[in-house]
């Protein structure tokens, strides 16, 4: 759950960013770039605050029994890269920011998930709309031992090509086919027990 805690310290770090955004600021340049860079962001952002009371209001179920749409991605050095790399296993698609409290919350859980099953069974995938500073996400998997795969992708563009409202975090579960089974959106739980099970009925093909 979202707390006023955790609500005053995304204020602080939202005002920091402003700070250093400042024409007297160390290095505000490529600040003032970033800043400029979020503006379309901002609706994500704040919804991404409230991430948890969205995912228990939403009754949308985008793109299920649909084929995944292909994506514009690249890794983290900046190389284009193509989800079909996973074809022939099931997937969980994750879209995250390392500004996005909820995200923060879910991913010990999502790297349990992604330790539980073997790669050839489910692959667990990231994409964070961090794409404007790879080198941000770099140390942000590493500080919270994420070892599930990351891409980077534009935000807008990424929510546009799936369909979805505004807002993150957003988890799509797709099956060994290519077809969405599943859709969360705000904070993913996988291990309550309706979500669990649909994850393994995807993943042995039942689904």
């Amino acid at each position: 759950m979202i707390t006023g805690v955790h609500a005053m310290l995304f204020r602080r770090a939202r005002d920091r960013r402003l700070r250093a955004a400042s024409p007297h600021g160390v290095g505000s340049t490529r600040a003032r770039r970033r800043l400029i860079t979020a503006w379309p962001l901002l609706a994500v952002l704040a919804a991404c605050e409230d991430g948890e009371r969205l995912r228990a209001a939403s009754d949308e179920a985008p793109l299920i029994g649909q084929p995944l749409p292909s994506l514009t991605l690249t890794d983290l050095g900046r190389q284009p890269v193509d989800l079909e790399r996973y074809g022939g296993r099931a997937m969980l698609v994750n879209l995250w920011a390392t500004w996005c409290i909820p995200c923060l919350e879910e991913m010990p859980e999502l790297e349990e998930l992604h330790e539980r099953y073997d790669d050839a069974d489910l692959a667990v995938v990231g994409i964070s709309i961090d794409h404007v500073d790879p080198e941000l996400v770099v140390a942000f998997l590493e500080e919270n031992e994420i070892t599930y795969p990351s891409y980077l992708a534009d935000g807008m563009t990424l929510i546009e090509a799936l369909g979805l409202a505004p807002g993150i975090p957003h988890t799509l579960l797709v099956d060994a086919e290519g077809t969405v089974r599943g859709y969360w959106r705000g904070r993913f739980r996988p291990f309550e027990p309706n979500t669990a099970a649909l994850i393994e009925r995807v993943v042995t093909g039942g689904a």
